[in-house]
């Protein structure tokens, strides 16, 4: 990625595991993507790790970054994890990553990025094309076969930023799609060479990964895809003493970038700089802003032009009942109570069935969250139909999205939360409401 220097933290294990309820869909599958890359700590953290990037919202976990050495070794970070055909890394690493898809969780997709700012992994990869060219014999064939068998990857993700080399690009890229992994591009530079490695491998790259920070701050997304013929999905960096973007600033930009460019994902860079600068937000809170500014759930909420009532008046400037259907979880909805209600309209009078429903934390204050609550549903606003009940929720974090699926079947114009209790505080806070097909 861009970066000078390689940022190696050394890392201190999460000690506790997150708890994952078996009643929890977070994130439930559809057409939006978000993306963590993440360093040594994905190596070195353990189960603990895993567990917090399952419950986190993330639906793909980037392991940045593979190298590439001149005789073909393959190096993550520092740690030598393949050589000579063989998985030489640590012996638990395969059996944690394989925990990452295990249910309930929300991630779908594992991938490897190879290369980096300042690296030279794209020299390498051309000489030992030259070399040995790509079949089964060679020693890039044996390595990248030896570390999916490992690990399970599903793609690799090219973050070519040392050699633009259009044909030995190609010939890898081939080599890797003939071994089942899909290819994806992390450009923020020299267009014509990205737009000629689409164009060759076609249909074997799925995915566009746009850096828009650092030297490439002035991305626009929009252009992008329209040269590569493919919507792009952009990064951003997260909050550092030196700069980056914190979660409500994530979530403002992937929102405009969904009206100017019609993206359906994004990424964010990166997990190792999230645990030097905690103060900054957590992995979850930049999963929810890009998920609830995307409107990730089953192809998006339907809650897009009604109306919002609500059992209590009087919430400060900036926190009233709207902000709990707005969109974003850098806003919030705040009632000076420790129960209450909020409804939704549909506009129009449209009736609409909802089969599940999320819950976004605002976790100013934990004691303020709902922990217990009916979803009801109504075609008048007199006599309402329970459609789930929950008691003892908790959240782990501030802006963690908890997404329930309900049996419903019926379409209705009012939908209503009703908090029966809350964490024990004297105000209720909501950050997000969202209500899928």
């Amino acid at each position: 990625m861009m970066r000078n220097l390689l940022l190696k933290l050394v890392v201190i294990s999460v000690l506790l595991a997150v708890l994952l309820p078996s009643s929890l869909t977070t994130q439930a599958a559809g057409t939006t993507e978000s993306v963590i890359y993440g360093g040594g700590p994905f190596y070195s953290g353990g189960t603990a790790t895993m567990n917090e990037l399952r419950a986190s919202g993330y639906t793909t976990v980037m392991l940045w970054t593979i190298h590439v050495n001149s005789n073909g070794d393959l190096v993550y970070n520092d740690q030598l994890v393949v050589s000579n055909g063989q998985y030489v890394g640590n012996a638990a690493w395969p059996g944690q990553l394989a925990t990452l898809k295990q249910a309930p969780t929300s991630v779908k997709r594992l991938e490897i990025s190879v290369g980096s700012a300042a690296v030279r992994d794209f020299e390498n990869i051309k000489n030992l094309v030259a070399s040995q060219g790509t079949g089964t014999s060679s020693v890039l064939y044996r390595n990248f076969q030896a570390l999916k068998n490992a690990i399970g990857a599903d793609a690799v993700s090219f973050d070519n930023e040392d050699l633009y080399d259009v044909s030995s690009t190609v010939a890898f890229g081939n080599m890797l799609a003939g071994l089942g992994f899909k290819i994806t591009l992390c450009p923020y530079t020299n267009t014509s060479y990205w737009q000629s490695v689409k164009s060759q491998l076609g249909t074997k790259v799925d995915r566009v990964y746009l850096q828009v920070y650092d030297g490439g701050a002035g991305n626009n997304p929009a252009t992008w895809s329209n040269v590569l013929g493919m919507t792009v999905m952009p990064g951003l960096d997260s909050k550092t003493a030196s700069g980056g973007n914190t979660p409500a600033q994530v979530s403002t930009k992937m929102a405009n970038w969904k009206v100017s460019a019609g993206i359906t994902g994004g990424f964010i860079w990166y997990y190792d700089a999230m645990l030097a600068n905690p103060s900054g937000g957590s992995a979850a809170d930049y999963a929810a802003a890009i998920n609830n500014a995307l409107g990730t759930i089953n192809g998006g909420s339907l809650t897009t032009d009604g109306t919002v009532t609500a059992s209590a008046s009087g919430s400060p400037a900036g926190e009233e009942k709207e902000k709990a259907f707005d969109g974003s979880a850098a806003t919030k909805w705040l009632i000076f109570a420790n129960n209450g209600w909020l409804q939704y309209q549909f506009g129009g009078g449209a009736q609409k069935v909802a089969k599940s429903y999320s819950i976004t934390s605002a976790n100013d204050f934990p004691a303020r969250d709902p922990k217990s609550w009916t979803l009801q549903g109504s075609n008048n606003a007199a006599t309402w139909t329970t459609l789930d009940t929950r008691s003892g929720e908790t959240f782990a974090s501030r802006f963690l999205t908890k997404t329930y699926t309900i049996p419903n079947t019926t379409a209705y114009a009012y939908y209503r939360l009703s908090v029966t209790a809350n964490n024990g505080g004297a105000e209720l806070q909501i950050a997000e409401i969202g209500l899928y097909p």
